[in-house]
């Protein structure tokens, strides 16, 4: 039978990144006309870390990727980060801690809370032995291909009773038809 455990790392990762997006919107919305703009500013920061965090995917176990825009870019300093980025461990405890400070203001605890959730999920996929990776070469291999419509329709055979060139047909007018 096939490896049927889950790959948690991949509902981890799209979960912090909407996440990181979601506490970017709440911090904005805090600075402006809320009591507590220092947690407000503290979340646009932490919102904004995350979402460069999470936006490289990483690969799955069976080498498959599918990447976002532009994550390529992130690749060295990915890779560069050491624990930081690539131990899910990390994360996690990373993740709880920037939570925390979040859950002080109502327009930020919506994406404190969606990021303590997703802290949570990285740690299941620490547990299941998961880690950030990719292959730098397997990336620089998968081009997207594009092709372009066809020039000609495709043949197709013709219509079932359809007159021969060399069949005595004769074409009757419209105008001589009686009875219309």
């Amino acid at each position: 039978m096939a490896d049927m455990r889950s790959e948690w790392a991949m509902w981890a990762n799209e979960h912090g990144f909407v996440s990181g997006i979601v506490m970017l919107m709440g911090g904005i919305t805090g600075v402006f006309g809320f009591d507590g703009f220092e947690f407000a500013a503290y979340t646009i920061a932490a919102g904004a870390f995350v979402t460069l965090l999470e936006y490289p995917r990483s690969q799955r176990r069976k080498g498959s990727l599918v990447p976002r825009r532009f994550q390529h870019i992130l690749h060295p300093i990915m890779n560069c980060g050491g624990p930081l980025t690539k131990n899910y461990y990390v994360r996690f405890v990373l993740y709880l801690l920037m939570s925390v400070p979040s859950t002080f203001t109502l327009p930020t605890i919506l994406g404190g809370a969606s990021l303590f959730v997703g802290g949570l999920i990285y740690f299941r996929a620490a547990l299941g032995g998961e880690d950030w990776h990719v292959d730098s070469a397997e990336l620089a291999r998968q081009k997207t291909l594009t092709n372009r419509p066809p020039a000609n329709p495709p043949p197709r055979p013709p219509p079932q009773g359809a007159a021969k060139p060399d069949d005595k047909f004769t074409e009757i007018p419209l105008g001589n038809i009686n009875g219309q």
